[in-house]
């Protein structure tokens, strides 16, 4: 029995599990009940930096006083938690990025078999990276556009997630060679480029490389951004 949480978000709309939570159908991970489950997909979160800085105890509240719940109810299932490239920085400066950070602490110190994701940045129909907000809105940069990130489609990342339900106890960064600055990517979508005062707490440099065991990503940034403009 697999479990999925955040099955509604936008990763979890793409995955498919046997039985789901989500705070969409008014399942609070802090207080509803939770089924039995052999495997436990662990997406739900409070996400975003900016809205971590707004709210920081909805989001403590949200990503790790409810993976642990999961935790100790789950204490005999593989739990899949699914955590963040801002927790490699040597600095985190933002709640969610602290809140990845401790999560994956409580998974190490909670769970006999577990399997810690970092993603990179996920691009695609619906999300929230950077790329797809450029492509439909005006774009405006923070900073100085000199910021990497690594870019992950979300058709590669889905595929590796259900490829980890397999991977031995560790942890694994879901990265690639697809390293772009934010300059780059407005670049190549062509459209006028607004600048402002970099926000606290965002990351100026979170470049991934790809340490999973048989998963490589497929999808090219720079091949979506020009399907995308046609």
């Amino acid at each position: 029995m697999v479990l999925l949480t955040g099955h509604k978000g936008f990763i979890g709309g793409h995955l498919t599990s046997d039985v789901g939570i989500d705070l969409k159908d008014g399942e609070n991970i802090l207080s509803c009940p939770l089924p039995d489950a052999d495997v436990v997909i662990h997406l739900a979160a409070q996400p975003g930096v900016i809205n971590s800085m707004k709210d920081p105890v909805h989001t403590v509240n949200n990503n790790i006083t409810g993976t642990v719940r999961l935790l100790n109810h789950y204490k005999d299932a593989k739990f899949i938690f699914a955590s963040s490239g801002g927790t490699i920085q040597e600095t985190i400066e933002s709640p969610y990025g602290l809140s990845k950070f401790c999560g994956e602490k409580f998974v190490k110190l909670m769970s006999k078999n577990y399997v810690i994701l970092r993603f990179a940045n996920v691009y695609g129909h619906g999300s929230r990276s950077v790329i797809d907000k450029f492509l439909n809105e005006d774009i405006t940069i923070y900073g100085d556009g000199s910021a990497m990130r690594t870019y992950v489609h979300i058709d590669d990342l889905v595929r590796g997630i259900k490829q980890a339900i397999d991977w031995p106890t560790g942890t694994y960064y879901f990265g690639s060679e697809q390293n772009y600055s934010v300059n780059e990517i407005a670049k190549a979508i062509g459209k006028p480029i607004k600048y402002e005062d970099w926000r606290k707490g965002e990351l100026k440099n979170a470049n991934l490389k790809n340490t999973t065991p048989d998963w490589k990503p497929t999808k090219d940034v720079m091949e979506y951004i020009k399907e995308e403009l046609c």
